[in-house]
């Protein structure tokens, strides 16, 4: 079951506040001792201490789960996100960006073998809402409460090799990649990279919040 691991003596001794307990019904509105609601999850801590964790699997109301705990992984409260849920060979981000907002990544189907299944509703940089598929990222700038920014995340158009999961694929406005395990990091000058197994995508929350340019996408091997 997936929990945090605590220090507080420097790293010299950790602890993992779910072992032993009864693993939790995950419901809206519901609580558990130590245990975050899907696998894999990512955790940021919110502007007043609290602990916002996403996860895959452990579906609420047929949405991805969200974990709220505020004393540092000992109990959790569960409620379902706004975001669709995730499945195998797919592993989401969610990371504090160093101007304040959270960034979340992920991917608008569980379906990885059905790329088109199950879209989103997204904005193109004209004001027109169009279905997308794939990878996308969402912007909070109120700790996880809302996500007005909602943006698809292609590498451009054409065919792509996303490698281990994602493999041959074909890139339009409209879909991205479908599959793959996630990793970000944002530099000091406020670029944000983001990872699949062979794509590395570049972008900053200014491209996020704003329109649509031109992405910049190379091969994570640097090729």
């Amino acid at each position: 079951m997936p929990a945090l691991h605590i220090s507080h003596d420097g790293g010299k001794s950790w602890s993992d506040p779910g072992e032993g307990k009864p693993k939790p019904k995950f419901t809206e509105g519901g609580k558990g001792e130590g245990t975050i609601a899907g696998i894999h999850a990512k955790v940021a801590e919110l502007s007043d201490g609290r602990l916002l964790a996403l996860g895959r699997g452990d579906t609420i109301n047929g949405r991805m789960p969200i974990s709220i705990s505020g004393d540092l992984g000992e109990t959790w409260s569960y409620k379902d996100s706004p975001f669709p849920p995730i499945g195998g060979r797919q592993r989401l981000v969610l990371k504090r960006l160093d101007e304040g907002p959270l960034l979340f990544v992920s991917f608008t189907s569980g379906n990885r073998r059905n790329p088109k299944a199950k879209g989103m509703t997204f904005t193109d940089q004209n004001g027109n809402e169009f279905t997308g598929h794939g990878m996308f990222a969402a912007v909070s700038f109120d700790d996880g409460q809302t996500w007005p920014v909602r943006k698809l995340l292609t590498p451009g158009e054409g065919e792509f090799n996303g490698g281990a999961w994602t493999q041959q694929f074909t890139a339009t406005p409209t879909r991205a990649e479908h599959a793959e395990y996630l990793a970000v990091a944002q530099t000091p000058v406020g670029v944000i990279h983001l990872i699949s197994s062979r794509l590395h995508y570049r972008f900053n929350l200014a491209w996020l919040a704003a329109g649509t340019p031109k992405r910049d996408a190379t091969r994570s091997d640097g090729k």
